[in-house]
């Protein structure tokens, strides 16, 4: 790739406020600088994959992992919109999250955790649901699950 255009998205990058300059140093007629990120991670907007990013709504098979990324990926996209929109207000952006591992003896038990988690949230819904009430605000509940990488496996890798 040629210099000009990694300078070119390097300064794009810094604009943004994604990348510093750490130092820079003379080389010959140039001045190198040396850019770091300024965030220890980033999410990548699904915005910027276009046409061939992520959707639920294309994802036929709802227990697939494809499925479960397209949920994700569409996560990061609204609550990435309603962050910007709170800071811009100079609001705080009020969240509910859980996290939490249960570890199933058998299929059967996760196939039963995951009909009585259902039945727990369909309960819920039908009762807090309001949809004609004045000055509510709908809410998205996602609920996801996926396997774990064994331990045992990944400290073999690292």
């Amino acid at each position: 790739m040629p210099r000009q255009k990694i300078n070119y998205h390097l300064r794009t990058l810094e604009a943004q406020g994604l990348v510093s300059v750490a130092d820079t140093r003379k080389w010959g007629g140039l001045t190198e600088r040396l850019v770091v990120a300024k965030a220890a991670s980033f999410v990548i907007s699904p915005n910027a994959l276009g046409s061939i990013a992520a959707d639920p709504a294309h994802e036929v098979d709802r227990l697939s992992a494809s499925y479960l990324i397209a949920l994700a990926a569409r996560l990061i996209k609204e609550v990435g919109a309603l962050i910007r929109g709170a800071r811009e207000a100079k609001k705080h952006l009020a969240t509910l999250s859980i996290d939490t591992v249960v570890r199933f003896r058998t299929p059967a038990d996760r196939a039963a955790f995951t009909n009585e988690l259902m039945a727990a949230i369909n309960g819920l819904v039908a009762k807090y649901h309001d949809e004609t009430a004045p000055g509510g605000r709908s809410h998205r509940l996602l609920v996801m699950a996926h396997p774990i990488a064994d331990e045992k496996a990944k400290n073999l890798e690292g």
